[in-house]
C-alpha cells in the first residue's frame, strides 16, 4: 500500500482514521492503570486482582509510573479534533516515540517477572510480553503512523 494520505481513509476531520490496532496497543500499554480501576470497582479483592497481574507492589508501582506517557498521549488523542486544544499538538507529533519509550521498557520488566518455568507452569502469562513484541515491530515498521501522529486538524471556524 503507497504511503500517499489519500490513499488511506479519512474521518470527518479530514485527517486519517486512527487505526483500531492504535487503540489496542494504548490500552495494552494502559493495563496497570486499567487493572487499577478494576481493582478500585472491587473493593472487597482489590489487593488480590493487583496481586494477580503485579505480584510486587512495586511491580505495579513502576508499571503506571511507565504508562505516564501513554496517559498524556490519550490526553491529546481526545484534544486532535476541530475544537481541541492545539497546543497538545507538540506531544502528539512525537506519540509513536512516546509508546516507544513506553513499550520497550515495559517489555523488558514483564519479562522480567516472568517466573520460572513459566512456558510450562503458566503460559498465559506470556501472552502480555508476545503482544508488546509484536505491538513494537508495528510501531516501528508502521508507514501509517508516522502521518497519524505528524496531522492536527485546522481549529473550527479557521478558513482555508
Amino acid at each position: 500500500m503507497p504511503s500517499q494520505p489519500h490513499l488511506w481513509p479519512l474521518d470527518e476531520d479530514g485527517l486519517v482514521v486512527i487505526p483500531l490496532r492504535l487503540y489496542l496497543l494504548i490500552l495494552l500499554l494502559l493495563r496497570p492503570i486499567v487493572s487499577w480501576v478494576l481493582a478500585l470497582t472491587m473493593p472487597e479483592q482489590k489487593g488480590e486482582m493487583l496481586a494477580f497481574f503485579y505480584p510486587e507492589q512495586q511491580q505495579f508501582w513502576l508499571a503506571c509510573l511507565l504508562a505516564i506517557p501513554t496517559v498524556l498521549l490519550c490526553v491529546a488523542l481526545t484534544q486532535r479534533r476541530p475544537k481541541g486544544q492545539a497546543g497538545w499538538f507538540r506531544l502528539w507529533r512525537w506519540g509513536k516515540w512516546l509508546l516507544l519509550l513506553n513499550l520497550i521498557p515495559d517489555l523488558l520488566l514483564t519479562i522480567r517477572a516472568l517466573p520460572p518455568y513459566v512456558a510450562v507452569e503458566q503460559p498465559w502469562l506470556l501472552l502480555a510480553p508476545s503482544l508488546l513484541f509484536v505491538a513494537g515491530l508495528w510501531l516501528v515498521r508502521s508507514r501509517r503512523l508516522p502521518l497519524i501522529f505528524s496531522e492536527w486538524p485546522e481549529p473550527a471556524g479557521a478558513k482555508h
